[in-house]
């Protein structure tokens, strides 16, 4: 009977063991993983998350590996801390996929927004995007600084602040999109322009020239016009 006790406590001791190494190679792993960040557009202070092929290969690694020590019997005695870092994985795991939700909607939405013409005409959203904006720089600034993943990633309100923007930007780009109906609306041919063609349009309502690329899609056998100076556009109001 005691061979048989010590060989059970050897057994519980041994499989205990197994478990934090497992758990200390988890701990060194995202000690170490840290975010590449490229310039925007040769901007020496905007940038965007790049490179993030290890960082997910280690996420679902370390997720799978979490979920299979939890099922273990020798699991009690490091409970708490394999709990600790399936959640801190899940936050991780969640931030992510909000982070680069918000990464892919201002990606899109900045080269619109910067348009003066664009910002005219839709002035609400262009007040709604500027705070997105200013947050999304202040954030990818501080990650520049600390870009070790955990750090940067699980911080408190990071997760929130993502969340939020996304809500935002979702609405900006209905809005935005209701607006581009209309103006189709106004002028069916627009319909046959994808989105971005009308927006570079729109973004340029001062200078007829903006369509001539886009005559040949919106007009049968037409690819190109001439224009000649005429009088300067009223001040107020939408030309297009």
């Amino acid at each position: 009977r005691i061979k048989d006790f010590v060989e059970e406590v050897s057994g519980v001791a041994s499989g205990e063991y197994a478990l934090e190494m497992q758990l200390e190679k988890v701990d060194k792993g995202w000690k170490t993983l840290q975010f590449t960040l490229n310039s925007y557009r040769d901007s020496k202070d905007v940038f965007v998350l790049a490179g993030l092929d290890d960082i997910f290969a280690q996420l679902e690694d370390n997720q799978a590996a979490l979920q299979t020590m939890l099922a273990s019997r020798f699991v009690l005695g490091v409970r708490d801390r394999v709990e600790a870092w399936d959640r801190k994985l899940g936050l991780l795991s969640e931030t992510l996929d909000e982070w680069l939700g918000v990464q892919r909607a201002w990606m899109y939405l900045e080269s619109i927004f910067t348009a003066p013409d664009i910002q005219k005409q839709l002035p609400q959203e262009t007040v709604q995007f500027l705070r997105v904006d200013q947050n999304w720089k202040d954030i990818m600034r501080k990650t520049k600084k600390r870009a070790n993943v955990i750090d940067a990633a699980c911080a408190p309100g990071v997760l929130e602040m993502f969340q939020e923007a996304n809500r935002v930007l979702e609405k900006i780009q209905k809005s935005l999109e209701d607006y581009l109906e209309t103006k189709r609306m106004g002028f069916p041919r627009f319909y046959f322009l994808s989105n971005d063609e009308l927006l570079e349009i729109l973004s340029q309502t001062r200078d007829p020239r903006a369509v001539q690329p886009h005559l040949r899609k919106c007009f049968d056998a037409m690819a190109s016009a001439d224009f000649e100076e005429g009088p300067p556009l009223e001040e107020e109001g939408d030309p297009v």
